[in-house]
């Protein structure tokens, strides 16, 4: 954990005030540039890791529940990690690491953990593997590639054994960003 008082609360998104909302949406547009409002309605419900300092929010991320399917393998009920975000002020100060620690125990509760990384490097040195496997995207009108994606997994003790990382992985269609 950072060094200083800091405060880790984790509430589902229905329990979210208004006030809480914008204050996760604009440390998320802060730290990735942009307004990301509709990503947020996008994604689902989930549960919200909120890391405050004092009173000022200066790390979230998001759990949401996915539907991920390795080749040959049925689907899997998958704890996905969004909206990884600090404040750029205190990137590099061990805020989103401590948040992704603390997610490992919710991730218990899923057959898988996955992410789509903006660094892997930062994840994996957290546990995290990269897919190597071709991505896909399950739609109405069958299965599409998604060659510019990347994901990662976190195995879990519900991970089925052997997963083999170089195997097709899917995921179900949604707006924004499929994966």
């Amino acid at each position: 954990m950072p060094a200083g008082p800091t405060r880790l609360r984790r509430l589902p998104t229905h329990e979210l005030s208004p006030v809480q909302r914008d204050d996760v949406l604009a440390l998320c547009a802060e730290a990735y540039e942009e307004d990301l409002s509709p990503y947020l309605d996008w994604i689902g419900p989930g549960l919200h890791l909120l890391l405050h300092e004092g009173d000022t929010l200066v790390s979230h991320l998001i759990l949401v529940e996915r539907q991920l399917q390795p080749e040959g393998y049925p689907l899997l009920r998958t704890g996905y990690v969004e909206l990884v975000a600090t404040r750029p002020a205190r990137q590099g100060q061990g805020f989103a690491s401590a948040l992704l620690r603390a997610v490992t125990d919710d991730l218990e509760a899923f057959d898988l953990g996955a992410l789509s990384p903006s660094d892997a490097a930062f994840y994996e040195r957290l546990g995290w593997e990269s897919w190597r496997g071709a991505l896909w995207v399950r739609t109405a009108a069958g299965m599409e590639p998604t060659p510019d994606e990347e994901v990662m997994i976190r195995r879990t003790v519900r991970t089925p054994s052997p997963l083999t990382l170089s195997l097709p992985l899917s995921v179900e269609w949604r707006p924004g960003e499929v994966w």
